[in-house]
């Protein structure tokens, strides 16, 4: 479940226009389809790319659903123009088999609140219109800027980053690249990791994930679910793409780098996350924008983990309270 100090909050706040959606396609079918799926909200369909963006704020959209292809242009291209701006506009993005390529500038670039494959799971594309509906209407858009240099380095020097690499080459690639920058924990096991955190509070989490390690994705549900303000940065190989859309969707990742990754990428991807960290921490609210999508992997799903370990990553330092949340 979302942090329970958030999940117990939603007030609406006073809005009552129709939750206003832009598809993005160039397929008539798709459009039916989604006219059909959507028909409770308000649909503004857009079948030129070179219009899209200008709709966007034109129409002042909650939610732009973005097909993969809308030639000439991708999708991410224009969802990554939308969320300059339009950043109100929760950005989604519907694709048929997303290479490693669309799913790398998905999360990075355009840090997308949902992925929707093919073949179209219609519960699933209602409950993610649900879910930034109530987004939308719960909190303002996130601070995308970056931290104050007082607050930075205040940052930096208060609030944890933790590794999770099993992997010694590579951990030692992201000492030399990290160590000397930030508050650092490097850890080969999740169990070592939650030592840690349990002692200090940790605003950035690296992982390495892959293949055989579904416990480690379930407990990456779990943490964002109690910690949404928890930003994760993912290292996968980006073998199973499967997977890849279920950390975005399901864990709410922040950013996404494929083995063997970019050193040029870890610490502005790191100072992102810290700020993402506490610009949240500052307007709790905003949390509802990361809100996870419930999971639709029962092997990988974060109430099969043992009750132990739930209990471990629950109370973690650093929960946003009732009091912050503004409840």
């Amino acid at each position: 479940m979302f942090a329970d100090e958030i999940h117990h909050s939603p007030q609406p706040v006073g809005d009552a226009r129709p939750f206003r959606v832009l598809t993005v396609t160039a397929d008539a079918r798709i459009q039916r389809a989604l006219d059909v799926l959507w028909r409770e909200h308000e649909v503004v369909a857009c079948a030129d790319s070179g219009l899209a963006v200008a709709m966007a704020v034109e129409h002042d959209v909650d939610t732009v659903l973005c097909d993969q292809r809308v030639p000439p242009a991708l999708g991410v291209e224009l969802l990554s123009q939308v969320r300059e701006v339009q950043p109100r506009a929760l950005r989604m993005l519907l694709c048929d088999r997303p290479d490693a390529r669309l799913l790398l500038d998905a999360v990075n670039d355009c840090e997308v609140f949902r992925i929707v494959d093919q073949p179209w799971n219609i519960a699933a594309l209602r409950d993610a219109a649900l879910a930034a509906l109530r987004a939308v209407r719960l909190s303002p858009p996130i601070n995308g800027s970056a931290l104050s240099t007082d607050e930075a380095e205040r940052t930096r020097r208060l609030t944890a980053v933790v590794v999770i690499e099993s992997d010694a080459g590579t951990q030692q690639r992201l000492r030399d690249l990290l160590q000397a920058h930030y508050k650092m924990h490097f850890a080969s096991s999740l169990d070592r990791a939650l030592q840690f955190m349990e002692q200090h509070e940790t605003g950035a989490l690296i992982c390495a994930t892959g293949p055989g390690r579904s416990e480690l994705v379930a407990s990456l549900k779990a943490l964002k679910q109690a910690h949404p303000h928890m930003a994760t940065i993912i290292i996968d190989p980006l073998d199973d793409l499967d997977r890849a859309i279920e950390l975005v969707n399901e864990a709410q990742i922040f950013r996404l780098l494929r083995r063997p990754f970019n050193p040029s990428l870890c610490r502005p991807f790191v100072d992102a996350a810290l700020a993402r960290y506490g610009h949240i921490k500052q307007q709790p609210q905003t949390a509802w924008r990361v809100a996870p999508a419930e999971s639709a992997s029962p092997a990988r799903a974060p109430e099969h983990l043992p009750q132990q370990l739930l209990n471990r990553i629950r109370g973690l330092p650093g929960r946003l309270h009732d009091s912050e949340a503004g409840t």
